[in-house]
């Protein structure tokens, strides 16, 4: 996970952060998500995980949502210092998650909109044979990249361009 943690300490600086989900239990596994996501952008998951990775800038919150598009049941935690892979655990499946600057925990409830400045996958990072690879999603793949990572069709994820 070096790249990673690279990646995510050069977002801090343009104010940006990292939210990736993990396959496999305790932040295990391979990631996918939303690299160099602005503020207040949500990050939707295809497949839904209760334990999020997060690279985050000091002063911020992360909230994790149980619905598509930032909607539904919502976790918020506060973040006053910059950390890289930070894992947080929720007590539900997360669907899609977003940061925001300042320690505040209120949540305005959403039930049934959707937040429209939503964000697909554009990033994975995965082990194979001892070595991780970071890919680029194309737009519009987040999908079908997110089910080879959950199948481990490495070939298929091989062929994306490197990040």
């Amino acid at each position: 996970m070096q790249l990673l943690t690279i990646l995510l300490a050069t977002t801090g600086i343009a104010s940006a952060a990292d939210i990736f989900r993990t396959t496999g239990d305790n932040c295990s596994g391979s990631l996918i998500g939303c690299s160099g996501i602005q503020e207040n952008v949500c990050c939707a998951f295809s497949v839904a995980r209760s334990q999020i990775r997060w690279n985050l800038p000091a002063n911020s919150r992360g909230q994790g949502w149980s619905g598509a598009g930032c909607t539904a049941s919502s976790g918020t935690f506060k973040n006053p210092t910059a950390v890289t892979g930070r894992c947080i655990t929720f007590s539900w499946p997360v669907s899609s998650a977003k940061w925001l600057t300042g320690g505040g925990t209120k949540v305005k409830a959403r039930n049934d909109v959707e937040d429209e400045n939503c964000a697909e996958p554009n990033a994975a990072v995965y082990e194979l044979d001892g070595v991780e690879h970071s890919v680029k999603i194309p737009e519009g793949k987040a999908k079908e990249v997110e089910s080879w990572l959950e199948e481990g069709q490495w070939e298929k994820l091989g062929a994306l361009e490197r990040l």
